[in-house]
């Protein structure tokens, strides 16, 4: 499993999409992991879309999701 790094978020659009693969790579888990996180209750990651069999997540909420946690982390 990879870790997320410190590093500061690559330039993404926001109004973008990407596949499951990209968006576990990006937040620094398994594509797994994000399955699981969607999938539990209460969801801990939002929801992909289904578009034509493929789930895509919103790059905008992939993008939250990472200052989300860079913000918490600071906290501590």
């Amino acid at each position: 499993m990879t870790q997320a790094t410190d590093s500061p978020t690559p330039a993404i659009h926001p109004n973008g999409q990407m596949r499951i693969k990209q968006a576990a790579a990006l937040i620094g888990v398994s594509p797994l992991t994000l399955r699981r996180w969607w999938q539990a209750e209460p969801p801990k990651f939002i929801k992909p879309s289904n578009v034509n069999g493929i789930l895509l997540f919103k790059n905008s909420d992939i993008l939250a999701f990472i200052e989300s946690k860079h913000s918490n982390k600071d906290e501590v």
